[in-house]
């Protein structure tokens, strides 16, 4: 009985002493965080006019920083703001002696977030918010040429997986949708590598 015991409280002890990294890991997707992110931009407009393009195209470059909670061993929820550039001269069509060009400036954003580990290092995240972005135009006609630039606020919806590479760096990629009401929509689709403190 007493080698019984023994084998017993040895068991109990390898356990425990095998569960403690697992529950460290639940930390793994908490915390303050910080990233940059790059990839592709698509912005559309549906103004009805078929002489006129109706998007936008360009590569994206990023920056972002969040903060994440755990909620037991399984989900996460978080705030995140970004704010990135689309890099490229826009989009121009002529019509005669007038050329318009169409970009697109800055774009920022602020969202809650809310994920699911799925593996020991991988989470998935679903995140919604708001979003506020430069729109850019001119209008040539000769030597004449008139500018605008507009501020537009809209929601924002994403999905993305985020997969941890060390004890404090991780990868990530992630698709965005955004509509901005008035037939304008915009999607994103990005990589990122960050740091969790």
């Amino acid at each position: 009985m007493r080698i019984f015991n023994i084998l017993l409280a040895s068991a109990a002890m390898a356990a425990a002493a095998a569960a403690t990294p697992a529950f460290a890991q639940d930390s793994t997707f908490t915390g303050p965080r910080i990233e940059a992110n790059v990839g592709y931009d698509s912005v559309h407009a549906d103004d009805h006019v078929a002489a006129t393009p109706n998007s936008i195209d360009a590569a994206r470059l990023g920056i972002a920083a969040g903060y994440d909670v755990g909620i037991g061993k399984v989900v996460t929820i978080g705030v995140e703001g970004g704010i990135g550039w689309a890099l490229g001269d826009g989009r121009s069509y002529t019509s005669g002696a007038t050329t318009v060009t169409a970009d697109t400036g800055r774009d920022i954003d602020v969202s809650l977030r809310v994920g699911a580990r799925v593996a020991p290092r991988t989470l998935v995240y679903a995140k919604g918010g708001w979003a506020n972005s430069e729109f850019h135009g001119t209008v040539k006609t000769g030597a004449t040429s008139v500018s605008a630039r507009s501020d537009e606020d809209g929601w924002r919806i994403g999905l993305g997986v985020e997969q941890m590479l060390g004890e404090h760096v991780y990868a990530k990629a992630e698709y965005r949708y955004t509509d901005y009401g008035d037939d304008v929509t915009r999607h994103q689709a990005l990589v990122g590598i960050g740091y969790r403190f």
